[in-house]
């Protein structure tokens, strides 16, 4: 007991203190120049290839140097090129110094080529952005300008978690003989995109559409509003989620300590229609940015270790299932009393922090529940703003979606990544801030459609850069200790939420004041 102890106050001061080594972010071209020659330098590859080259040069195209591959944890000689097109995330680090350096997001985050970055004289900065989604925005041109519709794959972080989303695109509108959507990176994150694909449905019936959990489109003909609702903490919250309107229930944080459980909780409650048997339950809702708090501390804990930390994400079976924990309790679980107790019928995956969003989930059996509906949603607090809930009834059946075709793909840092992105395959285009893909579709099918709705689908995964910047409560120690494996502890500290918790949502709820 006295060396878990011990561990876990490591952990702490780990997690929330000063980290295991300092890292720093390039921003100037002046420092990626001092990198040059220098080792060893890390470089994950798309395939979780892992190089550390002790000697390296680079040119516009690739970086050529000597040292070590690592490939399912079996490690060999290497000697040769890696094209950066195939490179995720590049990390520098002087052993004299113990200091880390991002590279990869200076070179490629800004212009495309290396010789482009050093030959440009003035200076360049990626910044973190306050507010935005943290994974690829998807646009919708309606006519006259690109509009903001949804964010794709956010919660897939890595290789390990690649997966494909749908999305809802209300505003696109057919211009020129063409659908266009634009895909683009607004965060510091490298986003690598497998394939993308456009669909139509003809929702000629129905008053509006809803993608479900399982991504399929039901049409929505009389949703109706809950008629009770209240929240973990008794308080009345009707008026907050009965309509759409933008004016969202948000957590009042009373769950925030390690024996309330970190879970919100809602109870609402529906009046069902006397045929009633089935019916589609809507959420609409956004996500919060709370997830900028755990990026922050687990930068600071891996200091730069975090080439390390992503490496083991695609290879530790245990690290994997604990973050797919994490994105199961982020996610917002929705219940149905049976008359005896609370079962789970379903859960809605985080989806978006910049734009509102809506999912849905088909109910059975209504006809058990005697003309009332009760339903419990609840998720880790304050990772959900909830604006409306409803439910329809309507005897539907769900809309037949038809594939569109790409006919053109322009990319802002000029590479051809129509090739990539076609299909679902080995091939990927890599998208760094602050560029983009416009892709056009051909709309010929959607001519017959008397009210045509388009779907998006994206597949793909990230590698967020972790900000450097230590949480605003962090109290750091200068006697932690740094020489440990922060991989290892990392592991701990997610497992362990007690510990982990309480310090993250101490700083969440003070950036939360200071937004305001």
């Amino acid at each position: 007991m006295k060396s878990l102890s011990v561990l876990i106050t490591i952990c702490i001061l780990l997690a929330f203190g000063s980290g295991c080594i300092t890292t720093n972010q390039i921003t100037q071209k002046s420092e990626l120049k001092e990198c040059k020659g220098m080792g060893p330098l890390r470089a994950l590859t798309v395939d979780t290839l892992l190089y550390t080259f002790d000697t390296f040069t680079f040119t516009d195209s690739v970086l050529t140097g000597s040292g070590t591959l690592k490939h399912n944890d079996k490690t060999t000689p290497f000697e040769g090129s890696v094209p950066f097109y195939r490179i995720v995330f590049i990390e520098q680090s002087d052993v004299s110094f113990m200091k880390g350096v991002w590279v990869l997001p200076a070179v490629a985050g800004v212009v495309s080529s290396a010789s482009q970055a050093l030959s440009q004289s003035s200076s360049f900065e990626i910044r973190r952005p306050v507010s935005g989604s943290s994974c690829p925005s998807i646009y919708a041109f309606d006519g006259k300008e690109y509009k903001l519709e949804a964010e794709a794959f956010g919660t897939s972080i890595s290789k390990a978690f690649e997966a494909q989303t749908f999305s809802l695109l209300p505003s696109l509108t057919p211009r020129n003989g063409s659908l266009n959507v634009r895909v683009a990176n607004e965060r510091p994150e490298t986003h690598v995109i497998n394939s993308v694909h456009l669909f139509a449905a003809d929702a000629r019936d129905a008053r509006s559409v809803v993608l479900d959990v399982n991504n399929v489109l039901w049409p929505l003909n009389g949703a109706t509003p809950p008629t009770a609702a209240r929240d973990h903490s008794g308080n009345d919250v009707l008026n907050d989620i009965r309509a759409i309107d933008g004016k969202y229930w948000e957590s009042d944080l009373a769950n925030t300590t390690p024996f309330s459980g970190f879970h919100d909780r809602l109870e609402i409650q529906f009046d069902l229609p006397s045929n009633a048997s089935e019916a589609t339950f809507v959420v609409r809702a956004i996500n919060t940015e709370l997830i900028t708090e755990v990026y922050r501390s687990v930068g600071t804990l891996l200091g730069d270790e975090t080439l390390k930390f992503y490496y083991a994400l695609e290879h530790d079976a245990q690290l994997q299932s604990r973050i797919r924990g994490w994105i199961n309790e982020s996610s917002l679980a929705v219940e149905v009393w049976d008359g005896n107790e609370w079962k789970e019928i379903g859960r809605i995956q985080p989806e978006a922090t910049a734009v509102a969003f809506s999912r849905a989930l088909r109910i059975a059996g209504l006809q058990n529940h005697s003309g009332l509906l009760r339903l419990r949603l609840s998720s880790l607090t304050d990772t959900w703003r909830i604006d409306a809930v409803l439910l329809d009834c309507s005897s539907v059946k769900p809309l037949a979606m038809c594939p569109l075709n790409m006919t053109t793909v322009s990319a802002s840092d000029g590479r051809d990544w129509s090739k990539a992105i076609a299909r679902n395959d080995s091939e990927y285009a890599l998208v760094l801030p602050p560029h983009r893909l416009d892709i056009a579709f051909d709309p010929e099918p959607t001519r017959a459609m008397q009210k045509p709705v388009y779907v998006f689908a994206a597949q793909g995964y990230l590698y967020e850069w972790f900000p450097a910047t230590p949480m605003a409560s962090s109290s750091v120690s200068s006697t932690a200790p740094t020489n440990v494996d922060c991989v290892a502890l990392l592991k701990l500290l997610i497992q362990e939420k007690n510990l982990f918790l309480p310090p993250l949502y101490a700083a969440w709820e003070k950036n939360r004041e200071v937004r305001r």
